[in-house]
């Protein structure tokens, strides 16, 4: 049980758990960076009440069109959600000294079904899809946190 962490995180195999990790983390970033480009979506349009200035329309508007803005703000809060339960999994099994290749292999199939499932929120939106994509993401986080007090802690 009392393993070297130094000798652990020299694995090849956890150096490409963790670049899972942070690829996840940049495309996070990205979208980050996209969702305040784009607008914010929690922003209602109230009517104005002068009709004058209700008809006028900026010159240049560069904000996109509502309903992309909110999927936009689905795809951060998914990407969100999914990088920090999957940091917490790594975390535990990085601290436990627990499995290398196994670990490795799920955070780059939990990254795939990420990118997969969030940018399938901007073109369509459905709870009983998000329902499954959730109990996928929630069952691999599970398996290597059981992998991390299975084989380390």
């Amino acid at each position: 049980m009392d393993k070297d962490l130094s000798l652990f995180v020299a694995d090849s195999n956890v150096r490409l758990t963790w670049i899972a990790f942070f690829t996840q983390w940049v495309l996070l970033g990205v979208v980050y960076l996209l969702r305040h480009f784009v607008g914010d979506a929690e922003k209602t349009s109230t009517a104005s009440e002068d009709p004058e200035t209700a008809e006028k329309k900026p010159a240049l508007n560069l904000s996109a069109p509502e309903g992309f803005a909110t999927r936009v703000a689905h795809l951060y809060r998914v990407l969100q959600e999914n990088t920090l339960l999957l940091l917490s999994v790594l975390v535990l099994n990085t601290f436990g000294n627990a499995s290398t290749r196994a670990v490795m292999i799920i955070t780059w199939i939990y990254f795939a079904f990420t990118v997969v499932f969030a940018f399938s929120e901007l073109i369509y939106s459905n709870r009983f899809i998000r329902f499954g994509y959730s109990t996928i993401f929630y069952g691999l986080a599970l398996a290597i946190g059981g992998l991390a007090f299975a084989q380390g802690w």
